[in-house]
C-alpha cells in the first residue's frame, strides 16, 4: 500500500471520528466552561487524548494542507476551551 492510499484511509477515519465523536463532545465542553463550568479529570484527560491525537496526525497535515484549517480551528477551541475553565476556577 503506498503513503498516499494510507493517508486518504487514516484522514477518513480521522474526519469520521471527529465528526461523530471529538467535536460534539468538545462542543459539550465548550458549552460547560461558557456557563461557568471548570474542567474536571475526566474532562482533563479527553482533551489530553485529542491533543495527543492531533500531534500524532501532524505529520498527514503536512502532506495534505487542505485539512490543516481544521486542525487549527480544533486546536483553538480546544484552547478555549482550557483558557475559560482556568477563569471559572480563578473566579470560584
Amino acid at each position: 500500500m503506498d503513503l498516499e492510499t494510507k493517508d486518504q484511509g487514516v484522514i477518513e477515519v480521522i474526519l469520521k471520528r471527529f465528526e461523530h465523536e471529538r467535536y460534539p463532545q468538545m462542543l459539550a465542553l465548550k458549552e460547560r466552561v461558557d456557563n461557568g463550568a471548570v474542567l474536571d479529570k475526566k474532562d482533563l484527560e479527553y482533551l489530553g487524548q485529542v491533543l495527543e491525537e492531533t500531534h500524532q496526525i501532524l505529520a498527514i497535515v503536512t502532506r495534505h494542507p487542505e485539512y490543516a484549517s481544521l486542525i487549527k480551528a480544533g486546536l483553538v477551541m480546544y484552547e478555549e476551551i482550557m483558557t475559560k475553565s482556568q477563569l471559572n476556577n480563578n473566579l470560584a
